[in-house]
C-alpha cells in the first residue's frame, strides 16, 4: 500500500470514529398505536367487536337492575321456582293463576320458550317506533313475579359477572328498595291546600321520617340489601379460585323514585331514598325512573325538579349526614311520544334537572339540542361543562326506544362542547345487548375513534358517585396525576408509599389506578 493510500484510509477510520452513531427511533406511545390497530380493524365487525370486548370499559352508570338481568337467566329462574306465565299476554305469576302455563315448560316447548323471550325483551322486535316504546315498558310488569326478593343474590351475581367479563370494574345500579312505601305513607300527609315550598317540604319530611312504618320499612330493606350483595358474593365464588370475573367489580347502589306517581307520592319516595342511604354504605345517589312522557311525569316536573333540590339542600346542610348524589333521567324525550299540547317539555327538561334538582349526571339527555328555553341550547351545555355534568350516553336504548342514532343523537355535540360523557347499558337485559355493544356502536354508528373511547371510559369514574377523591389533578383532564401519585408509573403494580396511602384513603382513585393498569396492559399487546 502507498503512503497516499494509507494516509487515506486512516483519515477514513479516524473519522469513521469520530462520527456519532445514529440515534434509535423514538419508541411510539402505545395508545398511537393502539389506536392505529383499531383503525385497521373498522372492515372486519368480528374483529373490531373483539376488540372493544377486550378493552378497559371503567363503570355503567346508568344500568337498571331490573332490566339488566339476563332473559335467559329469568326464564330458568321462574321455572325452578314454580312460576308461570298466561298463555297470551306471558304475564307471569307465582302461585300460577289459573289457566297459566307453567314456566319450566319452556325447556322441552321451543316455541314458548320463544314467546315467553319475545314478551320479556326486545327479541325479535319488529314493530314501529312507538310500539317498541310500549313494549319495552311493559315487558317489565310481565316478568316481575319472577324477579323475586329471594333471588337478589343471583340477580346481581348475573349482573356483575357480565361486568367483569367485559371489562368494566365498576356499576352502579338503579333499584327502588321499597322506596314506595315512602311514597305511600307521604301521600296523607299532604292536603291539597298545601303550598310546594321548602318549609312546608321539609315539614313533611319530618313528618314522615317519624312514622313507626316508615323506620320499619328501612331497617328490613338495609337488612335485604346487604343480605344480597353478601350472598351474590357466594354465588360468584368470591375468594376462591374459581372466582367469577364478577368479584372484580364494585358495585354502589342508586335509588330510584317512579315519576310515574302523584308529586307528594314522588317526594316521599325521595325522602324514603335519602334516608336509605344513611343507613346502606353502598347506596349513593337517587334517580327518577319510569316514562318521562307520563301525564303525572309532565305535570309535575319541576315541582319533582324543586322538592329533589330542597331535600338535597337539606341534606347537605344538615352536619352529619351522608352525601347523596343525583342523577337524574332526562331529555330522553322525542316529538313522537308527546301530545301537541305537551311539546314545550321538549325545551327545558335537562336545563331544570340541573338547575332545580341539582343534577350531577343526566341521564340519555336526548332532546338537548331542543332545550331553547332560558338562555338557549349553548348556555346549557356551556353550564353543564362548566359544572361538570355528566351524560350518561345510551346508544343502544336511544336508538330503539326513540328512534335516534347516527348524525341525529347528540353525542358528537356533546363532545364538541367538552361536555363529559361516557357509555352505559340502560336496560341490557331486556335490550339483549351489553357494553360492549354500546361501544361497537360509538365506534361504527358514531365513528369515535380509540383514544375517544378511552376517554369515555376514564369519565365513567372521574364522574361515578364512589367515594373518594380522583386520581387526577384536574376534573376530567386524564394527563396529570394527584401529586401523591405524580412521580409513579399509571397503573404500575408496586405504587410508591406516598401513592399507595392515597390509594388506600380514596377509592375512587383506587378504581382509577386499577383501570389505567387495564390500559397498560392492552396497549402493550399492540406496541411492537
Amino acid at each position: 500500500m502507498s503512503k497516499l493510500s494509507l494516509v487515506v484510509v486512516t483519515m477514513t477510520l479516524g473519522l469513521s470514529a469520530c462520527r456519532e452513531d445514529p440515534e434509535p427511533p423514538t419508541p411510539r406511545p402505545p395508545e398511537d398505536l393502539t389506536q392505529e390497530h383499531m383503525e385497521t380493524l373498522r372492515s372486519n365487525p368480528i374483529a373490531l367487536s373483539a376488540f372493544l370486548r377486550d378493552m378497559p370499559k371503567g363503570g355503567d352508570l346508568h344500568s337498571h337492575t331490573s332490566g339488566a338481568i339476563t332473559m335467559e337467566k329469568l326464564i330458568q329462574w321462574g321455572s325452578e321456582d314454580g312460576a308461570c306465565v298466561n298463555p297470551t299476554t306471558y304475564v307471569a305469576s307465582n302461585p300460577c293463576e289459573q289457566g297459566a302455563t307453567p314456566l319450566s315448560n319452556t325447556a322441552s316447548d321451543r316455541a314458548l320458550y320463544d314467546a315467553v323471550m319475545g314478551a320479556w325483551s326486545m327479541e325479535g322486535f319488529t314493530g314501529p317506533l312507538l310500539e317498541a316504546h310500549q313494549h319495552f315498558f311493559d315487558a317489565f310488569a310481565k316478568y316481575g313475579a319472577v324477579q323475586t326478593e329471594a333471588r337478589g343474590d343471583d340477580i346481581y351475581a348475573d349482573i356483575l359477572s357480565r361486568a367483569g367479563q367485559h371489562n368494566q370494574v365498576y356499576v352502579e345500579l338503579m333499584q327502588g328498595f321499597g322506596a314506595s312505601t315512602g311514597g305511600r305513607l307521604a301521600a296523607p300527609l299532604f292536603s291539597p291546600t298545601d303550598p310546594w315550598d321548602a318549609p312546608t317540604l321539609l315539614a313533611r319530611r319530618e313528618q314522615l321520617i317519624a312514622l313507626p312504618d316508615f323506620q320499619t320499612a328501612l331497617t328490613r330493606q338495609a337488612e335485604s340489601i346487604a343480605s344480597f350483595l353478601a350472598g351474590s358474593r357466594q354465588v360468584m365464588a368470591c375468594g376462591t379460585p374459581q372466582a367469577d370475573p364478577g368479584c372484580d367489580v364494585e358495585v354502589r347502589l342508586l335509588v330510584s323514585a317512579n315519576r310515574t306517581a302523584e308529586r307528594a307520592n314522588v317526594f316521599g319516595q325521595w325522602v324514603y331514598a335519602f334516608e336509605l342511604a344513611q343507613r346502606v354504605p353502598q347506596i349513593v345517589g337517587v334517580n327518577l325512573v319510569s316514562p318521562e312522557e307520563h301525564p303525572n311525569s309532565l305535570a309535575y316536573y319541576n315541582d319533582e325538579m324543586f322538592a329533589l333540590g330542597t331535600l338535597d339542600d337539606h341534606n347537605d346542610t344538615t352536619p352529619g349526614r351522608k352525601t347523596v348524589h343525583v342523577s337524574l333521567h332526562a331529555g330522553e324525550l322525542i316529538p313522537e311520544v308527546l301530545k301537541p299540547e305537551d311539546q314545550g317539555h321538549l325545551r327545558f327538561h335537562i336545563r331544570n334537572a340541573v338547575k332545580l334538582a341539582h343534577a350531577e349526571r343526566i341521564g340519555h339527555g336526548v332532546d338537548v339540542l331542543g332545550e331553547t328555553d332560558g338562555e338557549g341550547v349553548d348556555a346549557l351545555l356551556r353550564d353543564m361543562r362548566e359544572a361538570g355534568v355528566l351524560v350518561e350516553i345510551c346508544l343502544s336504548s336511544n336508538n330503539v326506544l326513540l328512534g335516534v342514532k347516527g348524525t341525529d343523537h347528540p353525542l358528537s355535540a356533546y363532545l364538541v362542547e367538552k361536555v363529559p360523557v361516557t357509555l352505559a347499558t340502560d336496560d341490557s337485559g331486556i335490550l339483549r345487548g351489553d357494553i360492549t355493544q354500546e361501544y361497537v356502536a360509538a365506534a361504527t354508528v358514531q365513528g369515535l375513534d380509540y383514544k375517544t373511547l378511552k376517554q369515555l371510559a376514564r369519565a365513567s369514574l372521574e364522574h361515578a358517585f364512589v367515594e373518594g377523591d380522583s386520581l387526577w389533578a384536574q376534573r376530567d383532564v386524564f394527563t396529570a396525576r394527584v401529586a401523591a401519585c405524580a412521580q409513579d408509573d399509571a397503573g404500575e403494580a408496586g405504587p410508591s408509599a406516598s401513592c399507595q396511602t392515597f390509594l388506600g384513603a380514596n377509592k375512587r382513585a383506587a378504581l382509577q389506578w386499577r383501570l389505567e393498569a387495564q390500559f397498560t396492559n392492552f396497549e402493550a399487546r399492540f406496541a411492537n
